[in-house]
């Protein structure tokens, strides 16, 4: 659940339990805190849609539809032109980029080499190949067999490469190939925390049907597409990570690729059950290079099966992309922050930057309240604490006291509903208690 503050999901919660039951309040709870990432972002995204609707139309929250199915939501003046059934589908590469069978892979491998020494597999890092042909169509794909298991061969060169590198006489990196599986196993001296599992190919589309973004619109299609021919049919796209979704309206890099916006519109030519997509994806612009990094904004794009609609038809849902609270994270990243825990209550928090302004012989610094409360529960140690608060300067509170600079007051800055933390308002002067009487 990273994209939002956890404070804004809260909000979001209390809001949306005056239009639900208490179970569905406690089934999003319980998911938002899930360590499944899947889950907690289909949950962040639900959620947030359906608070979003609720800020500018009329909302029902898990109707039962015509089909006897509850969709997510149903709203009857979301668009101009009459009530809506509306689903939200948060979307990754996860599937995409044949990650899960890659992990998969990875773990066998490091557990066959702390098999063979202690903690071996900790130093290993993965890097899978890719390969491509023609079969009627052009095809590209990872080296990945979702069945893989270690052969006789394979454990045998692993142990003598492992062997060899306890030595420091072995190579940096093993090419292992069996079967479909073909990667690049390299060996770290630093054991890492978090095991590099990853491949070249980028999760892109070659085919209209075979792709996430596709899939996640046919099964949407299915389930509310006999709910009710007398309402719009309407499904939210959440980029929960999906680089079709990122760059939904980019043109193809390389002309057999096919991009989002193609996607969405051959979905609903060819899937009668959809009426209406709409994409929202977070996004920074990395393309500015001076300057300070830009914000994640908002990406809305609304695609219509419609040939002729009136200019009045999307008015709330432009009003709708407004009211969406601000994100933090694009997708990708925040599915990489939660996979490693960086998101739960007890985790150390993402702290607000310190600022400092000088005037005459004043000083006033703005530091993160909850990087100071953590220092001081005892969560950070001083070098830890330091780094946080001045980077790589020295540490300013030691140069100020020594100065004979201490605190002469103190006031709290809320950051507010869209951040996790605040500031604490330190005030310096000049204090004989801390100085030569002398000077």
């Amino acid at each position: 659940m990273p994209i939002f503050a956890r404070r804004r999901l809260r909000a979001m919660v209390d809001d949306i339990s005056q239009l639900t039951t208490q179970a569905k309040v406690n089934d999003l709870l319980s998911r938002l805190e899930s360590r499944n990432t899947r889950d907690a972002m289909a949950a962040e995204a639900e959620l947030s849609m359906v608070w979003a609707i609720s800020q500018v139309a009329d909302v029902t929250v898990e109707p039962v539809a015509g089909n006897g199915r509850q969709p997510d939501a149903f709203s009857r003046d979301l668009f101009g032109s009459g009530g809506a059934i509306v689903e939200v589908r948060a979307l990754s590469d996860d599937s995409f980029s044949g990650r899960k069978p890659m992990v998969r892979t990875a773990n066998i491998l490091a557990s066959t080499a702390d098999r063979i020494a202690k903690r071996a597999g900790s130093h290993l890092a993965f890097e899978f190949l890719d390969r491509s042909y023609w079969d009627r169509r052009y095809h590209r794909e990872r080296c990945v067999d979702p069945a893989f298991e270690v052969s006789t061969g394979v454990e045998k060169l692993l142990r003598d490469w492992i062997i060899r590198r306890q030595c420091s006489d072995g190579p940096h990196k093993l090419h292992v190939t069996d079967g479909k599986t073909d990667l690049i196993i390299t060996w770290s001296d630093v054991p890492a925390r978090e095991r590099p599992v990853f491949c070249r190919m980028p999760p892109v589309a070659y085919d209209l049907e075979d792709n996430p973004v596709y899939k996640a619109l046919k099964k949407k299609s299915k389930q509310i597409g006999d709910a009710g021919s007398e309402h719009l049919r309407v499904v939210f796209l959440f980029d929960a990570g999906c680089e079709l979704l990122r760059y939904i309206g980019r043109a193809a890099s390389y002309v057999l690729e096919r991009h989002g916006e193609d996607i969405v519109r051959h979905a609903l030519r060819k899937l009668s059950g959809i009426d209406i997509v709409c994409v929202f994806s977070p996004f920074r612009d990395w393309r500015v290079v001076l300057g300070p990094p830009r914000e994640v904004v908002w990406n809305v794009t609304c695609f219509d099966r419609r040939v002729a609609v009136p200019e009045s038809e999307y008015k709330r849902l432009e009003l709708l992309a407004t009211k969406l609270p601000r994100a933090r994270f694009e997708g990708y990243q925040a599915r990489q922050i939660h996979r490693r825990r960086g998101f739960f209550p007890n985790a150390h928090g993402r702290y607000k930057g310190t600022e400092m302004t000088m005037q005459g012989g004043a000083i006033r610094v703005r530091i993160s309240s909850r990087l100071l409360q953590e220092y001081l529960a005892g969560r950070l140690d001083a070098e830890r604490f330091r780094s946080a608060a001045f980077a790589n300067d020295d540490n300013l509170f030691k140069t100020w006291l020594e100065k004979g600079q201490t605190i002469q007051g103190a006031t709290f800055e809320s950051g507010g509903v869209d951040e996790d933390d605040d500031y604490v308002v330190l005030d310096f002067g000049a204090d004989w208690g801390a100085r030569s009487l002398r000077k």
